[in-house]
């Protein structure tokens, strides 16, 4: 197409003729002499203007939706970046217990307690690797659609709408790809939780080697 002016965009078989028509059959803009004499003389087509608002009421649509979506994201993450916070405070507080418990003992236990600290600290890992690793995930998904929202509110603001009904169908298919996403994954309740890491020292001596967590 050739654009002949700002407010129009010209056929390029009929430069005299605007672009006025969308081809349905064809999914694309076009002018009357085409539907009537030209490569859409066979096809099904109907007013530019219908089919320019149902588009952009699609589009806007779309960005409401992933708006919305982010914003839940978004709230996720705050979320888990609290729970990585719980689990470091939870394992700050389960040592600083341990400690205590094993330093009155602590000519027999001093190497079991570094053993089980360890374990306190593998898990402390694995959950905070975990977590962040959604964390990272989700985070990926928020840049991507927030780049689709801000090239879809681009695309809003076109005022040709031949033009716009180009871009908008690739965005709408975009849109449309990221609502197809499964559901967010997310840490089981109490996930944070560290109480497992617990032992009693009411035991005898003789059998302080064997002293291990215990739940409960």
């Amino acid at each position: 197409m050739n654009t002949k002016s700002e407010q129009h965009l010209m056929c390029e078989e009929h430069e005299e003729e605007k672009i006025n028509i969308y081809c349905l059959t064809c999914e694309t803009p076009t002018c009357s002499m085409c539907k009537v004499f030209g490569a859409h003389k066979d096809c099904e087509v109907a007013p530019l203007s219908n089919i320019y608002k149902r588009q952009k009421s699609e589009l806007s649509d779309g960005i409401a939706m992933l708006v919305a979506g982010n914003d839940r994201i978004q709230a996720i993450v705050t979320q888990m970046e609290e729970i990585c916070k719980s689990i470091e405070d939870n394992s700050r507080r389960q040592k600083q217990l341990l400690s205590q418990r094993f330093d009155s003992l602590y000519n027999i236990l001093e190497e079991r307690k570094k053993e089980l600290l360890q374990v306190i600290s593998r898990q402390q890992e694995e959950k905070l690797e975990s977590v962040r690793g959604l964390i990272r995930q989700h985070g990926d998904h928020l840049e991507v659609t927030s780049k689709l929202v801000e090239s879809s509110i681009q695309s809003m603001e076109e005022p040709q709408m031949a033009a716009f009904l180009q871009s908008a169908k690739e965005l709408i298919k975009k849109m449309s790809d990221m609502s197809k996403v499964s559901t967010i994954d997310r840490p089981d309740p109490g996930y944070e939780n560290m109480d497992h890491f617990t032992v009693n020292v009411d035991f005898v001596s003789e059998m302080l080697r064997t002293i291990d967590f215990h739940s409960g």
